[in-house]
């Protein structure tokens, strides 16, 4: 396995726009836009974990603040535990092609995003009933920092939070 930056205009961004489509079964010319609009915000980071030139997971995240639509809908949810914005964060997606999970690739992933950024704070979101994800970011050494959280969605979905 190698890891590489996760680019728009890489090589293998059409892989990773695949294989986000197929574990979370949506349509791929919205993603499309999606990740190429996240990769304009501020401090946009993301890493592809390569085998056998297929894309086996991939991983990004960028600085939280005020004005970007999840921004805004987690000030909305945090309340009391507000300070978690301050200065953080958002790890926005992590994926692992059902093929290559247990292998140790996400924690790669996670440990090369955090590794030198400069936000005092990461935040996340995962579905509540996503049991394997939970435990998984407990392992990061990620808390639960607030549960009913609707993001626009019938699913619950969980805040979880680290201390870089």
């Amino acid at each position: 396995m190698k890891v590489v930056p996760f680019r728009v205009q890489g090589s293998y961004f059409r892989k990773t726009i695949k294989l986000y489509c197929r574990l979370f079964n949506v349509d791929p010319v919205g993603m499309e836009e999606q990740f190429k609009r996240h990769s304009t915000y501020p401090s946009f980071e993301g890493y592809l974990a390569i085998t056998d030139g297929e894309v086996a997971g991939y991983i990004y995240g960028y600085s939280s603040r005020k004005g970007q639509y999840y921004h805004d809908l987690l000030s909305r949810h945090l309340h009391a535990e507000h300070v978690w914005l301050s200065n953080c964060m958002e790890l926005v997606e992590l994926g692992v092609d059902p093929a290559y999970r247990g292998t140790g690739i996400a924690k790669h992933l996670v440990e090369k995003l955090l590794q030198n950024r400069m936000e005092e704070r990461v935040l996340l979101t995962t579905r509540k009933d996503n049991h394997s994800a939970i435990a998984f970011y407990h392992r990061m050494d990620f808390k639960t920092i607030r549960e009913g959280f609707f993001p626009n969605v019938p699913d619950e979905y969980i805040i979880m939070g680290r201390t870089l």
